[in-house]
C-alpha cells in the first residue's frame, strides 16, 4: 500500500447523500442542509447519490443550481433511484458507460464510482474495478473514493442483500493501489456509519431525506435523527469525518 503523503494540503469537502428529491418538503429539507453547507464554505461538494425520485432532469436542475451557488467543485454520482441518462444530460460526464468522474482539488483527487446497477437497488463494483484499478495507479495525487452502496458489512443484516456486490474486488484495487487511497464514502442506508474497509477508514453518510433508524442484532430502534451530512477535513494526508446534524 502507498505511504501517506507529506503535502500539507487542507481541505473540507462537504459530503450529501440521499437527498431524494420528489416535492416541497424534499427541497425543504435540503434547503436547510444547503444553507449550513454555504456558511461552511468548503473546498468541495461530493453528492453520493440518489439525488431524485421522480421527474429526474427537472428535479436535477433544480438541484444543480443550487449546488452551484455554493462556489465549491462537484462530484456527483448516481444512487439505485437516479437516472443515470438524466444525470449524464444535466451533470454531465462520460458519454456512454458508468458515470465515474475524477476532480482535484488542492492537491488530492475527489474519484467517483458508478456502480448502480439499473432496475435494481444493490450495486455491483465489478463494472468498474478495471477503470479505478487505472486511476489509482497512474501516480496521482492522494484520493478519497465516493460511491452510493455500501462495500462493508453494515451490521445491519436486513440491508446486507442491496450492498455493494464484488467488495472483494473493489478491497483488492484499494490494497494495492500504487496511489495513496485517504478513504471511501458512501450513502444509501440513510444511517450515519464508520468503519474501515480495504484497511482504509470508511464512512456512510446521513440522509438528507427522512433518516434510517439503527437495526442491528435483532434490536430495532426508529429513526429520531434530523437531516445531516459529513464533512471530511483533510490535512497533511490525514483524514478526520465529522457528522453534522442539522436541526431545526
Amino acid at each position: 500500500m502507498a505511504k501517506a503523503p507529506t503535502s500539507e494540503f487542507a481541505m473540507l469537502i462537504a459530503q450529501l447523500s440521499d437527498i431524494h428529491l420528489d416535492g416541497v418538503s424534499s427541497l425543504q429539507r435540503l434547503d436547510r442542509v444547503l444553507q449550513w453547507v454555504a456558511e461552511l464554505r468548503p473546498d468541495a461538494v461530493a453528492v453520493s447519490g440518489d439525488l431524485a425520485n421522480n421527474a429526474h432532469v427537472a428535479n436535477y436542475a433544480v438541484l444543480k443550481a443550487r449546488l452551484e451557488a455554493l462556489g465549491a467543485p462537484l462530484l456527483v454520482v448516481p444512487g439505485n433511484v437516479d437516472s443515470r441518462e438524466a444525470m449524464r444530460e444535466v451533470f454531465g460526464g462520460p458519454a456512454q458507460g458508468p458515470l465515474n468522474r475524477v476532480i482535484e482539488v488542492s492537491g488530492i483527487r475527489l474519484i467517483g464510482l458508478d456502480v448502480i446497477v439499473p432496475g435494481a437497488v444493490h450495486g455491483d463494483a465489478t463494472p468498474v474495478v478495471g477503470w479505478l484499478e487505472a486511476a489509482l495507479n497512474s501516480g496521482g495525487a492522494p484520493a478519497l473514493l465516493f460511491l452510493h452502496q455500501h462495500p462493508f458489512d453494515s451490521g445491519m443484516d436486513q440491508y446486507e442483500t442491496i450492498d455493494c456486490r464484488n467488495k472483494e474486488g473493489l478491497a483488492a484495487v484499494i490494497e494495492a493501489a500504487k496511489d495513496t487511497v485517504l478513504g471511501i464514502s458512501c450513502g444509501h442506508l440513510h444511517r450515519p456509519m464508520f468503519t474501515r474497509f480495504a484497511g482504509v477508514p470508511a464512512s456512510l453518510a446521513p440522509a438528507v431525506a427522512p433518516m434510517g433508524g439503527l437495526a442491528a442484532d435483532g434490536r430495532k430502534m426508529p429513526a429520531s435523527d434530523p437531516p445531516g451530512l459529513l464533512v471530511h477535513h483533510l490535512k497533511g494526508g490525514h483524514l478526520v469525518t465529522h457528522l453534522i446534524s442539522i436541526g431545526g
